[in-house]
């Protein structure tokens, strides 16, 4: 064994660590020194000869090669997770022989990985869709909100060389992203209006220096009067462009934020990097839209969550004057325990109309909307609802605000005073029932009527929401138009409910698996199981539909499990 002159003391963590290693292993000879055998450079452990928790450095004179087996027997408190690691290399080393074309290599270290985010295994369809970003492909996920989203775009970035821009709809949602990812370690940071000239600058020097992974921005950044600061931006070569909420590019894109819509242009400035768009709800004309203004067209789409088996699907015929009492009625009802109620309204007006109309019938249900005085009141009622501040609430109505990412896995009851204004905004709000997987009811109101107040209502408002614009959008109107007759129609419809809801979306289409994934999911993925209930709809349980609140109590009494 040829001698080496000692070396300075390298850290562990250091960027020259791959340079210590082989400098250890040239002086080895590639072989434990414990037992002799081979090993390949990137399977062998270089080991402490004296711990450093003992007063021993990182110096290369203190370093030697070991095997696994060795590794683990130095280390008896830690021979779990050594042994996993073990597991994890020669699961890739099978996967990537029975793996055919498919480049594994980028997921050599998914173990870590997961584990840096406290995470032992993926949940159900997320390993295909971080293997696709990792394989440099652009996707779009139509995933629902609490079912790991966002995982799925901050793993690849952390596995992947360069920044990643994160492009966010709300500042709190910003806010709290990254400071999850702070308390994992993982450096994040974001710019918005909110942050002075000179803090704004130092983030921008982090970020070129390389001290930042993941720069969270609203997409009207890209569009601020500083011309040094658009330069910065410009100059960026992310590697990912991540749209988080990305309905936001069909909804908001034609009039109400309009950067939305100059997303694909942001894109190309950028160098055209890979797209990773997400979402709780989207259409398949939604999907088809929103990959065309992002410049993505070739882009892998998932599709999963739409059929929520716990949950059952009810439509009610209720006239207009009646709805408070029957409304009055659902919410007298005892839910199972911790169970919580959610009336969504399509108006703040509306809201508080039948907030005061409760109140006859001697139900005091606090109301959630954007035009609440401070938004300390807001978070108030949130918090309340979601049992982290006291008096805990168990009812509450709200309008679409009830802010984007808050989970109440524990809501039983989701009650639609009338139909929304698309099938993706019903989905999104009947989407908040039974999270935890457990028996859940969602139930909307309407006319059965194509021309009937609700829908002129709704035509009201969507009018209304474009005339804000200096130049309206005529065909942001007609699709709006379009939508709001869609969803009359589909409660109109006498076929299966469910089965119209997962058509809308698209049907999850079953990719064939090489071996190869197949055990890497056996490695890295669990199997989610929820109990599907045994009511499905109104049009699949006409015969007990007629007694609708017994019907309801019935369904959440019933025994499920997880």
């Amino acid at each position: 064994m040829t001698a080496i002159a000692p070396a300075p003391e390298v850290p562990v963590d250091g960027p020259d660590w791959a340079e210590t290693r082989r400098i250890v292993l040239a002086r080895d000879g590639h072989r434990c020194t414990s037992c002799g055998i081979e090993v390949v450079s990137r399977d062998a452990d270089i080991h402490h000869l004296l711990p450093r928790s003992m007063g021993g450095t990182d110096e290369i004179a203190n370093l030697v090669t070991l095997c696994d087996g060795c590794h683990a027997a130095h280390h008896p408190m830690l021979a779990g997770g050594l042994a996993r690691r073990v597991i994890e290399r020669w699961a890739f080393r099978i996967a990537r022989l029975f793996g055919g074309r498919e480049d594994f290599d980028a997921l050599e270290h998914l173990g870590p990985a997961l584990r840096l985010f406290g995470v032992e295994r993926f949940r159900e369809g997320q390993l295909a869709i971080v293997q696709a970003a990792l394989q440099g492909k652009s996707i779009l996920v139509v995933r629902p909100t609490g079912s790991g989203k966002t995982l799925c775009f901050q793993l690849p970035a952390i596995l992947t060389p360069g920044p990643t821009i994160v492009v966010s709809p709300l500042k709190a949602l910003m806010a709290e992203q990254v400071s999850t990812l702070l308390r994992k370690k993982v450096p994040a940071s974001f710019v918005n209006s909110d942050l002075s000239s000179e803090e704004k600058r130092l983030r921008y020097g982090l970020l070129r220096r390389g001290a930042i992974k993941l720069l969270h921005l609203a997409p009207e950044r890209f569009f601020v009067r500083s011309e040094a600061e658009k330069a910065r931006l410009s100059a960026l070569r992310p590697a990912f462009l991540v749209v988080d909420e990305a309905h936001c590019v069909d909804q908001w894109g034609a009039d109400f934020r309009p950067e939305y819509g100059k997303l694909g242009e942001i894109r190309r400035q950028l160098g055209n990097p890979p797209v990773l768009a997400f979402t709780a709800t989207a259409g398949q004309e939604m999907q088809a839209r929103i990959l065309a203004s992002l410049g993505a067209q070739d882009a892998e789409v998932f599709v999963s969550g739409v059929d929520r088996p716990n949950i059952t699907l009810l439509r009610w015929i209720v006239p207009e004057d009646s709805r408070t009492a029957a409304i009055a009625e659902l919410l007298r009802m005892p839910l199972p325990s911790g169970g919580k109620a959610m009336v969504f309204v399509p108006s703040a007006r509306v809201g508080e109309d039948l907030q005061a109309a409760l109140r006859g019938f001697g139900q005091d249900v606090p109301l959630y909307h954007s035009r609440l005085g401070r938004p300390f009141e807001r978070e108030q009622l949130v918090k309340r609802f979601t049992n982290q501040s006291e008096p805990v609430i168990d009812r509450i109505i709200s309008t679409s605000a009830f802010g984007m990412g808050i989970d109440v896995p524990s809501l039983r009851l989701v009650i639609h005073w009338q139909a929304p204004a698309s099938v993706e905004d019903l989905m999104q709000e009947l989407g908040r029932a039974g999270r935890d997987g457990r028996q859940s009811v969602s139930i909307v109101m309407h006319d059965n009527a194509s021309d009937g107040r609700d829908v002129k209502r709704l035509r009201f408002m969507a009018d209304l929401s474009g005339k804000d614009q200096e130049a309206p959008n005529a065909a942001a109107r007609e699709n709006r138009m379009r939508k709001i007759d869609q969803v009359a129609a589909m409660m109109r419809e006498e076929s299966c409910y469910r089965r119209q809801l997962v058509d809308y979306f698209g049907s999850k289409v079953r990719r064939r698996r090489s071996l190869g994934v197949r055990i890497l999911e056996w490695l890295f993925a669990a199997r989610s199981r929820v109990k599907r209930s045994a009511h499905c709809c109104d049009f699949c349980d006409q015969d007990t539909i007629d007694a609708i609140v017994p019907y309801i109590q019935m369904v959440l009494q019933a025994e499920t499990r997880t």
